[in-house]
């Protein structure tokens, strides 16, 4: 038996831990409310790792646990399901079983004599706007594997209802207008991080050349397109996430026929 690592054979601990939970819910994030046109539930599945790191005071082990909506709408959420599951997993099952795998192989690696923080996965998919037309998906990951400290991951995404598909950013904009998008975003992002129109980006920021550049990472909720960068996307991470925001009158005109149906739906 190593040290500090507990090997508990408890299947009332287990079978507490392992949860699969299925509750009716509609968007309620007060940021982004709008009117649900679609019913959905929030299914919620949790693992745990049998190897249990304490002492006489406390013990702890690594868990996996995934919050999602599913709709019953097949085109819909195979649609949602790559910007559920990030790291292309079929299901939360594979999912749980991939991480705890391999934290369980970690611990029992000859070179492992002590364990002292557990692994984590914590994923949880929301939807922020849900309209006639298109919903918003918020994944956001919270996820920790060893080292300094852990990952903090979100990802926005787009889905139109009626083409069951994922929109990417190009699918929104007017021809020949994405560049008046890039420069509307960039004075936004300067002026949230009080920089100059002049003020060098090859500084501060991992902008290759030192070119401001959109993201792809990007959502559409009530009153604004985000457009979201994770930590290390452009700067270090000690720095944080960035996030611009644009209201939709000042971008309204870069939009394509589809985009403004969408917002018109929503005002």
């Amino acid at each position: 038996m190593r040290v500090g690592i507990l090997l508990l054979i408890l299947i009332s601990t287990l079978s507490c831990a392992n949860e699969h939970n299925r509750t009716t819910q509609r968007a309620t994030s007060p940021e982004y409310s709008l009117k649900d046109t679609l019913d959905y539930t929030y299914h919620t599945k949790k693992e745990i790792s049998s190897y249990f790191v304490g002492d006489s005071v406390r013990t702890d082990t690594a868990y996996y646990k995934i919050t999602y909506p599913v709709f019953g709408n097949t085109q819909i959420d195979q649609a949602l399901h790559g910007s559920i599951f990030i790291e292309h997993e079929n299901n939360a099952e594979e999912g749980a079983r991939a991480f705890l795998d391999g934290y369980n192989e970690f611990v029992e690696e000859n070179s492992t004599t002590y364990v002292n923080a557990v692994w984590y996965k914590d994923a949880n998919s929301k939807i922020i706007l849900n309209t006639p037309l298109f919903l918003t998906l918020r994944t956001s990951i919270d996820e920790y594997t060893g080292g300094a400290h852990g990952n903090h991951l979100t990802f926005f995404s787009v889905f139109d209802l009626d083409l069951s598909k994922k929109m990417e950013l190009t699918d929104l904009i007017a021809t020949d207008k994405l560049k008046d998008l890039t420069k509307l975003a960039e004075k936004h992002f300067r002026r949230k991080e009080n920089l100059s129109d002049t003020s060098n980006l090859a500084k501060d920021f991992f902008f290759p050349d030192g070119i401001f550049a959109l993201n792809d990472n990007f959502g559409l909720t009530k009153e604004k397109l985000i457009i979201y960068y994770n930590e290390y996307e452009i700067r270090p991470y000690a720095e944080g996430i960035t996030t611009i925001e644009i209201p939709y009158q000042e971008v309204l005109e870069m939009l394509n026929a589809r985009a403004k149906r969408y917002i018109k739906s929503i005002q």
